[in-house]
């Protein structure tokens, strides 16, 4: 059961962040940058999603509770963010910025990456690879696993964020070539794809929370009848 928990958390998480997405955006920034520079920025942009998720993973279940918020209600709002954005990546509506950084006197390449790095984190990193809808699969999955007493499942999901951020780092590394081999309108497609899949994932949040809310509505009322 954790196994297919875990792919279906894997499978939206790597959905909602669609680096693939990301990569046409990543290009655009860094155009005058060269290769090591690149480099080191991939790395950052893919150390600050891991940071972020984590941080969710471990306190947005505790948010929750403090603010008095049942999953179920989470789940519905969260699946109702899922589809709006689901339709955004399909219909193209996701931000996109032509933007070229200007390049500062370059000290170090490790030094202009980071020079870079903080002219581009926000929105790069946060909102458009770290947005609503990631930190709203993240908090769900760990509810669920927290309300379960599952350590084993947990663990499961902070492994799958480490691998998908290796992935998200591998594909920025790679994005030049990803662009060469298939084109604008393949990334496109592909993007369109996920977006289809978010949306999908969206709806199927909404069904069950409504179904579980009706459920615990419902079932004490037929006990009081019995």
């Amino acid at each position: 059961m954790n196994k297919v928990i875990i792919s279906n958390f894997a499978a939206s998480l790597f959905a909602l962040l669609n680096p693939l997405g990301l990569v046409p955006i990543f290009i655009s920034y860094t155009a005058r940058e060269n290769l090591v520079v690149k480099r080191w920025l991939a790395l950052f942009v893919s150390l600050t999603a891991l940071v972020l998720l984590m941080i969710f993973l471990f306190t947005g279940s505790s948010l929750l509770t403090f603010f008095g918020i049942s999953i179920d209600s989470f789940r519905i709002a969260g699946g109702m963010i899922l589809f709006v954005i689901g339709l955004g990546i399909i219909n193209g509506n996701h931000k996109k910025s032509s933007q070229n950084m200007v390049s500062e006197e370059q000290n170090s390449d490790f030094r202009e990456a980071q020079l870079v790095y903080s002219k581009i984190v926000i929105p790069l990193a946060m909102p458009l690879l770290v947005g609503p809808g990631s930190i709203a699969n993240v908090i769900l999955y760990a509810s669920e696993a927290k309300a379960d007493n599952n350590n084993t499942l947990f663990v499961g999901l902070m492994a799958t964020i480490v691998v998908i951020c290796f992935l998200i780092f591998v594909i920025l590394l790679a994005g030049r070539w990803l662009q060469k081999l298939l084109g604008d309108v393949g990334l496109n497609i592909l993007s369109r794809i996920l977006g289809l899949l978010v949306a999908s994932m969206g709806i199927q949040f909404v069904i069950t929370g409504l179904s579980n809310t009706i459920l615990n509505s419902i079932a004490p009322q037929i006990l009081k009848i019995r």
